[in-house]
């Protein structure tokens, strides 16, 4: 009985050709960027975008009631400091820790004088609520944003002889420019409160008529000038 050299063992039964190899498998292919492209892509991006403005805007809110704010000036009373139709940017957390100071520019509540224009609450955190809510136009909805220099501060003597300035019996040396007018006067400042003139001092209403600023009436202390962009200066 003659053999083949060149055959092999035999492969056993059930295994041959007619079984699929390994590779012959049918294979998952990655999932593509075409089964993202849906509703569903869609709906997360905008939940996505909705958020980040949601976060965007309560920063902002946040920013304009315990950091800075801008304001624009209303009237020519600051002139020439301040003219008409300038933006100012408004600090308002220097008079959390301080009160202000003589030359100081600020940003207060009109009528000053109507404890419904002061900020509201007994504490910190009630105070903090008064001032998101006036941020969002919850609050002093009725008053009106007026800007003036202070000239005096709580205790202080001041007097105007022939239009020009006295603190507590010594000459006020202003290092800012301003309208002199010739009017006189004298008021003492109560404690707790600030006297303000505007430094077109002939065309302002101010503290010489219808009285004082309680601090809790102030919003802010303005430190730049913002806009136009020609008028860029610190105050």
């Amino acid at each position: 009985m003659s053999t083949n050299p060149t055959e092999g063992p035999t492969a056993p039964e059930g295994y041959g050709a007619g079984e699929p190899e390994q590779d012959d498998f049918p294979k998952r292919e990655p999932a593509s960027d075409k089964e993202f492209r849906g509703p569903a892509r869609w709906i997360g991006v905008t939940l996505e975008f909705a958020v980040l403005f949601i976060i965007a805007l309560v920063i902002a809110i946040y920013l304009q009631a315990f950091v800075t704010k801008p304001f624009m000036i209303p009237s020519p009373s600051m002139e020439p400091t301040l003219r008409e139709g300038d933006r100012v940017m408004v600090d308002r957390m220097t008079y959390h820790f301080r009160e202000p100071r003589r030359g100081e520019v600020i940003v207060f509540r009109f009528d000053p004088n109507d404890p419904a224009n002061w900020t509201q609450g007994g504490n910190g955190f009630s105070r903090s609520m008064d001032l998101l809510a006036e941020v969002l136009n919850l609050t002093h909805q009725g008053s009106l944003p007026f800007i003036k220099r202070v000239v005096g501060i709580g205790g202080d003597t001041v007097e105007l002889r022939d239009g020009e300035l006295y603190v507590n019996g010594e000459p006020y040396l202003a290092d800012y420019e301003y309208v002199r007018d010739n009017a006189n006067g004298k008021w003492e400042v109560p404690e707790g409160c600030v006297m303000v003139m505007g430094d077109n001092r002939p065309n302002s209403n101010d503290s010489r008529r219808w009285g004082f600023v309680p601090l809790r009436a102030i919003i802010g202390r303005a430190v730049a000038i913002w806009w136009p962009p020609s008028r860029w200066s610190s105050l």
